[in-house]
């Protein structure tokens, strides 16, 4: 069994939420509960350069995201405000689940929900765009990142113009299983 930020992840039994206050430490199945995997305000920039800079790194444990589970990632940047394209990427195993590409603000959140579909490879989330709860031209992200294996989500970000300064400002990365 590995234990990971309140999870306890069994190839047999699946996930299960850790509480030391209860006998053997566990409650049942994540089932019907938001954990918090991550959270951090405190801020990563990149300046000086336009390759793409890996600010965060969640490691997502295997199972934990269930049949019909879902990831919300919630990120709050700061950032040069001028016509520039300052960039912000989430992946979860190396795919992208979201992005924005921003110009003309000096700040803005963003939040970013891929879903299982009923599967633990096959994921839906929105399309990208610098705002995540409007309409959009671009169609729906569809992935197929093997959750019952460990993965990594990853959230970076890229300048146009390496004289701007992008920053990552505060992040939390729920897990939620129905």
């Amino acid at each position: 069994m590995t234990r990971f930020l309140g999870v306890a992840v069994d190839p047999i039994e699946g996930a299960t939420l850790l509480n030391p206050q209860m006998t053997g430490g566990r409650i049942a199945r994540t089932s019907g509960v938001s954990l918090v995997l991550a959270q951090s305000a405190v801020p990563a920039s990149v300046t000086g350069t336009t390759s793409e800079t890996v600010f965060a790194t969640i490691p997502i444990p295997a199972g934990a995201m269930g049949l019909s589970g879902a990831l919300r990632v919630t990120t709050q940047w700061s950032m040069t405000n001028n016509a520039n394209t300052k960039t912000g990427t989430i992946r979860l195993g190396g795919t992208t689940i979201g992005f924005f590409g921003n110009s003309a603000s000096a700040s803005l959140q963003h939040q970013v929900n891929t879903r299982a579909r009923n599967s633990m490879a096959n994921q839906v989330s929105g399309a990208g765009g610098s705002n995540s709860f409007a309409g959009s031209t671009g169609t729906v992200v569809a992935t197929t990142v093997d959750m019952s294996a460990a993965q990594n989500l990853t959230i970076t970000g890229t300048l146009a113009v390496s004289t701007d300064t992008l920053t990552l400002e505060s992040y939390t990365v729920e897990l939620l299983n129905p």
